[in-house]
């Protein structure tokens, strides 16, 4: 299996068919459950054309990418579950905005999250497919890491889901357990996770390349759909307290 026409094969038709069912379900928000079931599957596919056997570094892979895509999808179909379409896809077909058409829509977010998957997963792609290398020290600090990260996410979102779903708790901040020492605790967790994934890898010829798929998502998650998401809170005088008071990301004791 050649990765290059693979991955982006893959990711191309694999986006657009859950753009075909967002449309019959009329939500755009079936990405965020399409995203970790994505990576299992070329998880899988690397395996299945890998031409050696599994070694130490393979199965870790295996593990971390199974665990961080069970605990993504069952959060993100138990709140879609119970809200709406996401504000951030519905906000494009306001009279206002800048989306206003399905083919838009699919271009903006759809192909744009195809793009996404195919940078992230070539860590994971690269190293299931192609190599075989015993794992030396950097690459068990990785495994911490990782692990730490994939914690770190668990965590934050069974607060913040416990929290929400107390009747006396709608439409308030949650700012307690983790999300007391960072606003976006969870995102946090999701950076670590892959720099870790990235990590493992380290030591594979010419893995200095995939340090993009870490960079991309420390990207997206600072300034494209993780910490902007704070826009839906502008105006209110209880997040601008805790925006003062509160680290943006790293977990940082608040201030007084």
């Amino acid at each position: 299996m050649n990765l290059l026409w693979f991955l982006p094969v893959f990711s191309f038709l694999y986006m657009s068919a859950w753009f075909l069912v967002s449309l019959k379900v009329k939500r755009y928000d079936v990405i965020d459950v399409a995203w970790g079931p994505a990576f299992v599957i070329i998880a899988l596919m690397a395996i299945y054309f890998r031409e050696s056997s599994l070694d130490a570094r393979s199965l870790w892979l295996l593990l971390l990418i199974f665990l961080w895509a069970a605990r993504l999808l069952w959060h993100t179909f138990k709140r879609n579950l119970r809200q709406e379409d996401d504000w951030r896809y519905h906000r494009w077909h306001e009279k206002d905005g800048a989306c206003r058409y399905s083919i838009c829509t699919f271009v903006q977010v759809f192909l744009l999250q195809a793009a996404l998957l195919m940078i992230i997963s070539l860590p994971l792609a690269y190293s299931l497919r192609l190599i075989t290398l015993n794992l030396f020290d950097i690459n068990y600090f990785a495994l911490a890491l990782a692990f730490l990260g994939l914690a770190l996410e668990a965590v934050a979102d069974w607060q913040r889901t416990a929290f929400l779903n107390k009747v006396e708790n709608k439409d308030r901040l949650m700012t307690r357990g983790l999300w007391r020492f960072s606003r976006h605790p969870n995102y946090l967790g999701e950076i670590i996770f892959w720099w870790g994934i990235y990590f493992l890898v380290w030591g594979a010829p010419k893995s200095w390349m995939l340090i993009i798929s870490p960079l991309t998502i420390t990207y997206v998650l600072l300034f494209v759909s993780g910490l902007p998401t704070e826009k839906k809170y502008q105006g209110r005088a209880d997040f601008l307290e805790y925006k003062r008071k509160t680290s943006p990301l790293l977990l940082w004791p608040p201030k007084k």
